[in-house]
């Protein structure tokens, strides 16, 4: 199958101002001396996704590549960037899109890629990765469910992916940075 016949594109949400990190993660810098948002955008862009859509705080660059787009209340929700970037991707000719917290940086491409042939092969309107029962980072948003993302009330993505129930495709994979959730500059450290 060509590549772009089943085009999804990424939004990545990193408009957090990192209150408990003591800095935007976005702009956080991994060991590797790479941002936070430059990781995450390498790997999308690894596995082909496009357009990226980095949706970030004041004073955060874009990474070459994707779009960038501020979001001037970094201590709203997350579903308020997600939404920021589903908007810019509505005019792009895209099956769905995966909405990756930047705070996941060390997701392995082939785990992207695993959920990214689930999504192709079933159809799923949500595709989510997991290790056992635990359910991880980035998720893949058909294009039938932005509406909900765009007009949920309460609980923002989560609540959506929890109306779809079993309509949600579990995807197994053996990647710890699909749970590594990078809240504190000691979960840098961990392994």
């Amino acid at each position: 199958m060509h590549a772009r016949a089943f085009a999804v594109g990424c939004v990545i949400v990193g408009a957090g101002a990192g209150t408990r990190f003591g800095e935007p993660k976005a702009g956080a810098r991994l060991p590797d001396g790479r941002r936070f948002v430059d990781a995450v955008a390498e790997t999308a862009r690894d596995a082909g996704l496009s357009p990226i859509i980095a949706v970030l705080p004041p004073g955060i660059a874009a990474p070459a590549g994707t779009i960038g787009v501020v979001n001037a209340k970094p201590e709203g929700e997350q579903v308020l960037s997600l939404r920021l970037g589903l908007t810019q991707l509505a005019n792009h000719p895209v099956v769905g899109a995966f909405a990756w917290p930047v705070d996941f940086p060390f997701v392995q491409l082939e785990s992207l890629l695993a959920v990214l042939d689930a999504a192709r092969r079933t159809g799923a309107p949500i595709v989510r990765p997991e290790i056992g029962t635990v359910h991880g980072h980035p998720v893949f948003f058909h294009r039938d469910t932005w509406r909900e993302l765009l007009t949920v009330a309460d609980g923002g993505a989560r609540a959506v992916v929890h109306s779809y129930g079993d309509r949600t495709v579990q995807i197994a994979v053996r990647d710890p940075g699909v749970l590594r959730d990078i809240d504190h500059p000691s979960d840098l450290a961990a392994s």
